[in-house]
């Protein structure tokens, strides 16, 4: 039997992660807690499980945090991205989540889209990050769009310079030209694009990703394409430790 792609989810006695656990498979990732260190180490050695991304608390009480994170990759979990979640500590324990080799952060209020995008970036993508050509930042935003003369209203899930990903359970179809309304921090812009692909309840559907469909832009001024990378970067720093 294949191992299971799962997140492992690391806060001691604490159960501070208990909620994010509980959130998890709503959000298409098989999540497995670990109490101690003992039974961090056995889950990643049991061949059941393949574990890509780890959860832990900023706060985690181990002594050596960068020695037992090695422990667990050593012993089984190798191609392990281990995300902060929760309060974002003090300088001092930044470096200790970066001296450990904790690179990627979901700080308080922890929401449904910087949480999934956060999972399938340590995942599926974060080790070829440097190959992409555009960065891509998650978000909170509503947003209009118009397909066919219609106007309807989405999540923006992600956001980047060269598309964005519209969560919404009516997606127009793959090819449509669509009309895109953003409401960036700085000013509002207005954005022309195509649907790439959807996402949609079926036999293809990725359980991992919202319902709705990927837009790239195609008639994006030159302005509009600086405002929607200076915004894209702001967001992309506060996802790192």
């Amino acid at each position: 039997m294949a191992a299971t792609r799962s997140v492992l989810l690391l806060d001691g006695a604490s159960r501070r992660l208990a909620a994010v656990a509980e959130r998890l498979p709503l959000l298409g990732f098989s999540a497995v807690r670990a109490k101690t260190p003992e039974e961090a180490l056995q889950l990643v050695e049991s061949p059941r499980y393949d574990f890509g991304a780890a959860l832990l608390s900023p706060d985690l009480p181990v002594a050596n945090l960068a020695g037992a994170l090695q422990v667990l990759r050593e012993r089984g979990a190798r191609r392990l991205v281990c995300i902060a979640i929760g309060s974002k500590p003090g300088p001092e324990g930044l470096d200790r989540l970066r001296s450990a080799g904790v690179e990627l952060a979901v700080w308080n209020p922890i929401d449904d889209a910087t949480l999934r995008f956060q999972m399938n970036r340590a995942l599926f993508a974060f080790q070829g990050e440097s190959l992409r050509r555009e960065v891509r930042a998650p978000t909170d935003l509503r947003v209009r769009f118009s397909a066919g003369g219609r106007q309807k209203e989405a999540a923006l899930y992600t956001l980047s310079a060269r598309g964005a990903f519209l969560a919404t359970p009516r997606p127009s179809l793959r090819g449509a030209s669509v009309a895109v309304e953003l409401p960036l921090p700085a000013e509002n812009l207005a954005v022309g694009g195509r649907v790439l692909y959807t996402n949609v309840p079926g036999n293809l559907q990725r359980a991992t990703l919202p319902l709705g469909m990927a837009v790239e832009f195609t008639a994006l001024t030159r302005e509009a394409e600086v405002s929607i990378r200076r915004s894209v970067a702001e967001r992309a720093l506060t996802l790192v430790v």
